[in-house]
């Protein structure tokens, strides 16, 4: 995670939904197709590579980045009340090297593992 860089990393958001975040004072920074094979930390450091991306993911991804823990609780309870469906997640030290395709990706992998794993 990089120190001080509070924000929030979204994909696939609506313009709506991206501006009810910026309108609750947060610092958003909005992942385009096109810069899904950036790491998250390119992305932090305010890297921009636009990177043809033939199969772009259809999924909504909300990515909070160095957010205390309550905090952190606090935000996606809200995030929650107006943006339904889609992944959610922390940048940890693992996933900060990871593209950001690759990030989708395994959330989408670990929350169908969990639908089907789950006891009822």
């Amino acid at each position: 995670m990089l120190d001080n860089n509070k924000c929030i990393l979204v994909y696939g958001l609506t313009k709506d939904e991206i501006q009810w975040l910026n309108d609750l004072n947060y610092k958003v920074i909005n992942i385009s197709p096109d810069m899904c094979e950036m790491t998250v930390k390119e992305v932090l450091e305010g890297l921009r590579f636009e990177i043809i991306n033939n199969n772009p993911i259809k999924e909504k991804a909300i990515i909070y980045n160095n957010f205390p823990e309550s905090e952190l609780r606090e935000a996606i309870a809200l995030t929650r009340t107006k943006i339904k469906g889609g992944v959610l997640a922390m940048v940890t030290p693992n996933s900060i090297n990871w593209t950001f395709n690759y990030l989708i990706n395994h959330l989408i992998e670990e929350r169908e593992w969990h639908l089907r794993n789950r006891k009822e």
